[in-house]
C-alpha cells in the first residue's frame, strides 16, 4: 500500500471520488431537488420587488408575494405565449411548404454539384453520385434510428405532461412559500457559510457557476435577437424559428452557428444572391464577435478554466446528460474543483498544524 502515499496517486483518488459523487448527485439528486431550486431562483429574483412593497404600502409580505408572483407569471404567460405562438405558425408554414422549399433544395445543389465537377474537372455527375449516396445511407439512418427515438420521446413527453404540470404548481407553490419566509432562509444560509470547508465551495460555486450561467443564458438570447433580426431583414418567414435553431446550435462548442451560416452565404453566394451571402456572413460575424469579446468580459476569468478544459467538461457533460450537460459539465466540473480545493486545504491546514508542534 505503499503507492496511496503517493500525492499525485492520491489527488488522482481524491478526483475520482469527488467526480463520481458528483455526478451520482446530478444523476439521482437534482431531479428531486430541482423545482426546489427553480422556486429558490425564481424568489430570489422576485423578492426585492416584495420588499419594497412591503416596506413602502405595508403590506404583508405573503400578500406581496402572491401580487408579485402572479403579475410575473402573467406577464412570463404572455411572453411565452407570444413566442410560442409565432414559432408554431412558422413551423406549419414550413411543413406546409416542405416540398417547394426541397425542390429549391435540390436545384441549388445541382448547380453547386455542376460547378465543382467543372472546377475538379470530372466526369460531369459525379459529385452529385457522391452526394446522393451520403444522403441515401443519412436517410436510411434517419428512418431507422432517429424517427423512432423521437417518436418515443414525444409519447413520453405526452404522457409526462400531467407530471409537468403538476411539477410547475410545486414551482409557483414553493416560490411563494421562500418569499414568505425568505429573512429566515437568508439568516440559515449564513449560519451553513460559518462553515469553513461550505463556505469556500459555495463561494468558488457562486462565482464560477453563477457567472456561467448568466453568461450562456444572455449569449443565448442576444444571439437569438441577432439572427432573427437578420432574417427578418432578409424578409425571412421564418425569422425567429430559424434565429432560435441557430442560436441553439450556437451553444455547443466546436460546432457554432458558422456551420449553418457559412455554407448557406456560399450557397447563395454560387447562386449569384451576393445581398443574401453578405447578410449570412455578416450575421455570423457579429455572432462570433458577440462571443468572443463578451463572453471573457461577462466570466471575467471567475472560471479558471482552460478552454480546452471548458470543451471537454461540455462534452462529457452532453455524453452523460444530454442537451442539458452544456450546463451541467462545467458547473459540475465547478463542483468537482470546489471540492479538490477544499480537500487541498485542509491537508495544508493538518501539515501546518503538525508543523507547529514540532516547532512547540
Amino acid at each position: 500500500m505503499d503507492f496511496l502515499k503517493d500525492e499525485k496517486i492520491k489527488s488522482g483518488m481524491y478526483f475520482l471520488l469527488a467526480a463520481g459523487a458528483v455526478y451520482l448527485a446530478f444523476r439521482f439528486l437534482l431531479p428531486l431537488v430541482l423545482p426546489f431550486v427553480a422556486a429558490g431562483l425564481f424568489a430570489m429574483l422576485l423578492y426585492p420587488i416584495v420588499r419594497f412593497l412591503h416596506r413602502r404600502l405595508r403590506l404583508p409580505v405573503y400578500a406581496a408575494g402572491a401580487f408579485v408572483l402572479l403579475t410575473f407569471l402573467c406577464l412570463l404567460l404572455m411572453a411565452v405565449f407570444s413566442i410560442g405562438q409565432m414559432l408554431l405558425t412558422q413551423m406549419v408554414a414550413f411543413f406546409q411548404n416542405f416540398e417547394t422549399y426541397e425542390r429549391y433544395l435540390t436545384e441549388q445543389v445541382d448547380g453547386l454539384c455542376i460547378g465543382c465537377d467543372r472546377l475538379l474537372r470530372l466526369e460531369k455527375g459525379t459529385v452529385m453520385g457522391v452526394l446522393s449516396s451520403a444522403m441515401e445511407v443519412l436517410m436510411e439512418r434517419i428512418q431507422t434510428d432517429i424517427l423512432p427515438a423521437l417518436t418515443a420521446k414525444t409519447l413520453k413527453f405526452a404522457a409526462g405532461t400531467a407530471a409537468i404540470l403538476g411539477t410547475v404548481l410545486i414551482v409557483i407553490v414553493s416560490t411563494l412559500m421562500v418569499i414568505k419566509d425568505m429573512e429566515k432562509y437568508r439568516e440559515d444560509y449564513k449560519r451553513l457559510c460559518e462553515s469553513k470547508y461550505l463556505n469556500g465551495l459555495l463561494g468558488s460555486l457562486r462565482g464560477g457557476g453563477a457567472a456561467y450561467l448568466k453568461t450562456q443564458l444572455l449569449l443565448l438570447a442576444l444571439i437569438a435577437a441577432i439572427l432573427s433580426a437578420g432574417f427578418f431583414i432578409l424578409r425571412n418567414p421564418y425569422a425567429l424559428l430559424l434565429g432560435v435553431a441557430i442560436a441553439v446550435f450556437d451553444a455547443f462548442p466546436v460546432l457554432g452557428s458558422g456551420l449553418i451560416l457559412v455554407p448557406w452565404a456560399l450557397i447563395h453566394l454560387f447562386a449569384g444572391s451576393y445581398t443574401q451571402a453578405i447578410v449570412l456572413l455578416l450575421m455570423f460575424f457579429i455572432c462570433q464577435v458577440l462571443r468572443e469579446f463578451l463572453e471573457p468580459k461577462l466570466l471575467g476569468g471567475k472560471l479558471g478554466i482552460r478552454p480546452v478544459t471548458m470543451m471537454l467538461a461540455i462534452y462529457a457533460g452532453v455524453k452523460l446528460f444530454g442537451v442539458a450537460g452544456v450546463f451541467l459539465g462545467p458547473i459540475g466540473l465547478l463542483f468537482i474543483r470546489g471540492i479538490m480545493e477544499q480537500i487541498g486545504g485542509s491537508k495544508g491546514e493538518e501539515v501546518q498544524r503538525v508543523e507547529v508542534g514540532e516547532e512547540e
